[in-house]
């Protein structure tokens, strides 16, 4: 016990005594800092189409229960919690670029107000994410296939998947909250708002990332897989001919934590001073025994 105890009390002195690491970060040409940031990101939205799509057209507007939403964006800048910019698409000559898919609608429900329908609101399970960075005006946003041709041709920077916000549909837990309103025709027409979670899972900038900033909404059994590290609103607008084959289009936010990581030198540092403090137990607990 009185080993173990040295052991903790030496690593928790060589870490102290570690610097910590610097907030400013960069990761493949893309700056950020530790603490609260903010994301901003161009967003367009429509229907994922299975293979073969039959009547299906990508990009349309989600209408119908079974129906799956991808997208694509780009981030225009990312800033502190104080404001300040810290990137801007183009610094460093690359741009940050978006692709999500496979958002399932669970649910359609109607909006009312009295006895006026003035909405529609949208349930959605599952739902990934992946993230890109490219060299600045990679993206292409002429068709539904050329942007996200565009956007995946990057390097992967980022990998997440939906989290739950609390509820679930057919058995499966909700990750995206949608409200169209506008209408009975608020699915095609309409002003959209959107809110969702999101768990990060892989890329080389994960590590920053992933934090477990949101915990969990799901209280129920098996729960959250992990602990939601973004979250995400977005509004915007819906048109019957959309724009380049997209029905939505607008803007969105997302709100995350980045962490510093130790350099390999303070882990080494760290490793040695743990070695270090072992010995001297050892040494201390054999000249008792003598």
């Amino acid at each position: 016990m009185k080993i173990r105890k040295t052991l903790l009390a030496a690593a928790f002195s060589v870490a102290a005594s570690v610097p910590m690491a610097a907030s400013a970060i960069t990761v493949d040409g893309i700056d950020f800092e530790t603490g609260a940031i903010f994301e901003s990101l161009n967003l367009f939205e429509g229907q994922q189409c299975p293979t073969p799509a039959g009547g299906c057209v990508a990009g349309s507007a989600v209408t119908a229960v079974g129906q799956k939403l991808m997208g694509v964006g780009y981030v225009t800048a990312i800033t502190n919690s104080g404001g300040t910019n810290i990137w801007s698409t183009g610094d460093n000559g690359r741009e940050l670029l978006v692709y999500f898919y496979d958002y399932l609608a669970e649910v359609i429900a109607p909006i009312t107000f009295g006895a006026v329908t003035i909405g529609q609101g949208i349930s959605f399970s599952g739902g990934k994410v992946d993230i890109y960075s490219a060299p600045d005006n990679t993206f292409d946003g002429s068709s539904v296939t050329a942007a996200i041709n565009s956007v995946t041709s990057g390097n992967l920077w980022l990998s997440l998947v939906g989290s739950p916000i609390g509820g679930q549909a057919n058995g499966n837990d909700i990750t995206l909250l949608a409200l169209a309103t506008g209408g009975p025709n608020a699915l095609t027409t309409g002003s959209v708002s959107g809110d969702g979670l999101l768990d990060v899972t892989g890329g080389p900038a994960a590590v920053y990332f992933d934090t477990n900033t949101f915990g969990c909404a799901d209280n129920t059994a098996p729960g959250c897989p992990n602990d939601a590290d973004k979250k995400f609103v977005s509004s915007g607008s819906l048109t019957v001919s959309p724009t380049n084959g997209w029905a939505f289009s607008g803007t969105g936010t997302v709100r995350n934590f980045a962490q510093s990581v130790p350099e390999p030198t303070s882990l080494a540092l760290l490793g040695a001073g743990l070695l270090g403090a072992g010995f001297s137990a050892r040494r201390r607990r054999q000249a008792k025994a003598a």
